[in-house]
């Protein structure tokens, strides 16, 4: 039997290890609550007497600093459809920055399946081949037709 002091300071008990469970199922008795066995004078927390400690809930563990990050999306993959469509809108050469980005991402994604982003990576490859592939066409029309640009310029005055 055992004497439990309350949250509202008050003596409890005596009462028995059944009714202290049922009080912890409640919430009303923690690890930090004050007991006195019978028979003793001295108080001590729930979480001091072994047959006691034993009835409390697991704690949860402690917080490991440096624990792996949860897996998310490859940042490579990220970045190479990133530069993929920054290629396609204003700079062609930053295609070939997006193909290998792309294709470091592919790498590390097989090497580590619990990383994702393999859309992004082969997104970031498909956009870079297609401003590359716009950027050659771009320069055999200014090659075959040296005229191009002013005959364009031209045009565009006489409007």
């Amino acid at each position: 039997m055992y004497k439990i002091i309350g949250a509202d300071l008050k003596e409890y008990g005596p009462v028995g290890i059944d009714q202290i469970r049922q009080w912890m199922a409640e919430g009303r008795v923690n690890g930090q609550s004050k007991i006195q066995a019978e028979g003793s004078t001295e108080w001590k927390t729930v979480a001091e007497l072994p047959e006691l400690a034993a009835l409390l809930p697991a704690r949860p563990g402690p917080i490991v600093m440096g624990a792996p990050p949860v897996p998310g999306n490859n940042p490579l993959a990220v970045w190479a459809l990133v530069t993929g469509i920054v290629s396609l809108v204003c700079c062609q050469i930053m295609g070939v920055v997006s193909i290998v980005l792309g294709a470091v991402a592919l790498s590390q994604i097989k090497n580590n399946p619990s990383q994702k982003g393999k859309g992004f990576a082969v997104a970031g490859l498909v956009l870079g081949g297609i401003a590359i592939l716009m950027m050659i066409l771009a320069a055999a029309a200014l090659y075959l037709f040296p005229n191009l640009l002013e005959d364009l310029q031209n045009k565009l005055n006489q409007q």
